[in-house]
């Protein structure tokens, strides 16, 4: 993914934010791990802080929840086993068991109760910790895995990103796991390539 393309709350949008454009919960999630495909993977959840701020920004936790260092290894690991099991669909392949066993452990913690204000316009989260932002993340995997999108899911075009998708298009021709990063990044590539010149190869 390209942190030129797009904005953040009003300003260009930085290598560290977190995407989540045209993404389900759980691929998000995947995606905080960025350029996986190129020689060294940018990583988004380089702090615990990171991951209170992943919880808050997907709309998981109303509050940054208390995270350690070792939470941010569990988050870690689940994220992995949400990549490898969407790049088994995406592959038509069984995911690992050890994965589905990892996501399911995940997905047995409490989520937060949502509790919806009075004006019916605000949500708040009770209950916001780290397992239970997991165990948000892993429910969303299993709810695809058991739906009939799994069939759509497949893995970004761009080959530096790597993210999986849930193609939902009519046609199911989407290639990118967002037109508003990817997409607009390989079209820019493809758009100099066509105008480089010989001259411009030469030097």
């Amino acid at each position: 993914m390209d942190d030129k393309d797009g904005s953040h709350e009003g300003r260009q949008r930085a290598k560290a934010d977190f995407r989540f454009d045209d993404a389900r919960l759980c691929f998000a999630f995947a995606g905080t791990l960025a350029d996986r495909g190129a020689d060294t993977p940018f990583e988004r959840l380089a702090r615990p802080e990171d991951l209170g701020r992943w919880a808050v920004e997907s709309g998981c936790a109303t509050a940054a929840p208390p995270c350690s260092g070792a939470d941010l290894d569990s988050a870690r690991r689940l994220r992995e086993a949400v990549q490898r099991t969407g790049r088994a669909l995406a592959d038509a392949a069984p995911p690992s068991p050890e994965d589905i066993a990892l996501v399911n452990r995940a997905a047995a913690a409490p989520p937060s109760t949502p509790e919806l204000a009075p004006d019916a316009a605000t949500l708040h989260w009770h209950g916001d910790t780290v397992a239970a932002v997991l165990s948000m993340v892993a429910r969303d995997l299993i709810t695809l895995c058991a739906s009939e999108h799994r069939t759509r899911v497949s893995i970004c075009g761009n080959p530096d990103c790597g993210v999986p998708f849930v193609d939902t298009s009519r046609a199911g021709a989407r290639r990118w796991c967002s037109m508003k990063t990817c997409g607009a990044l390989v079209k820019k590539r493809a758009y100099r390539a066509r105008r480089q010149t010989p001259a411009d190869d030469a030097r």
